[in-house]
């Protein structure tokens, strides 16, 4: 396994003529594989742009270097439209802010590991919201979602993400994906920032398109791609958790 910034700065080179092609600039996430499809990498042709190396045709992620067949397997943003794609979506992970199904905040995203054969992200180590510089790892399991600007965890039964000083906060039990009447639904607590950040979001969301189908967990439709969403929608979706999957699927 390797963390992110002991692939990020390295060299790439060449195993076919053993000259250096480049380096290692970042790492482009897929949010939906949880992994990294590509590395942006950065050569002497500076005046071109950045080229990406995808993942599978990476030989080796070593200590001091990233090796590939030849130089033919680094292309142009261009010539890859899916990596530009990728690159658009702005996912970043380091530096994400960490939030619970439920809408707590943990902490922030400090690191994250990757199997440097498949490209799979495993872990993902984060810094919490007391300061102390403590810092809490998750299994790569427990991320629901690899987003733009927040990484969603789930809260397995009667447990809760680890979060370092921090209360363990039991899972309120789901609505098996009937329709539930927001007035009698049992919220858990949130801090005065989380409640905040949701009001935000919620704002942000008000009279957007949808263009997937939201569905709970059950697999049943809540929210249907073309609706426009309005406050019930808003309320429904944060009932069953899915604010962050509806924020991720509008126009």
């Amino acid at each position: 396994m390797k963390q992110s910034q002991e692939i990020i700065g390295i060299p790439v080179f060449s195993v076919i003529d053993g000259r250096e092609v480049g380096q290692v600039k970042d790492l482009v996430i897929n949010p939906e594989e949880g992994a990294v499809e590509y590395l942006l990498v950065g050569t002497d042709d500076w005046y071109l742009g950045s080229k990406v190396l995808p993942f599978s045709a990476v030989l080796g992620i070593g200590a001091h270097a990233v090796t590939t067949e030849s130089d033919t397997q680094l292309a142009g943003l261009a010539e890859l439209p899916s990596a530009a794609a990728l690159l658009r979506r702005g996912i970043k992970v380091k530096g994400t802010r960490v939030l619970t199904r439920k809408g707590d905040l943990l902490g922030v995203v400090s690191e994250y590991e990757v199997d440097e054969s498949t490209g799979k992200i495993t872990g993902v180590e984060f810094t919490g919201l007391e300061g102390n510089g403590e810092t809490t790892t998750v299994s790569a399991s427990q991320v629901l979602t690899f987003g733009r600007d927040v990484l969603v965890v789930d809260e397995k039964p009667g447990e809760t993400v680890p979060l370092a000083g921090g209360p363990k906060v039991p899972e309120t039990e789901r609505s098996g994906g009937t329709a539930v009447d927001p007035a009698v639904v049992e919220r858990p607590r949130e801090s005065e920032a989380t409640r905040l950040f949701i009001e935000r979001q919620k704002q942000f969301l008000m009279g957007k398109k949808v263009i997937r189908d939201i569905r709970d967990d059950a697999g049943n439709i809540l929210i249907a791609e073309g609706a426009e969403i309005n406050e019930v929608l808003l309320e429904l979706a944060e009932i069953h958790g899915k604010l962050m999957e509806l924020s991720q699927n509008i126009k």
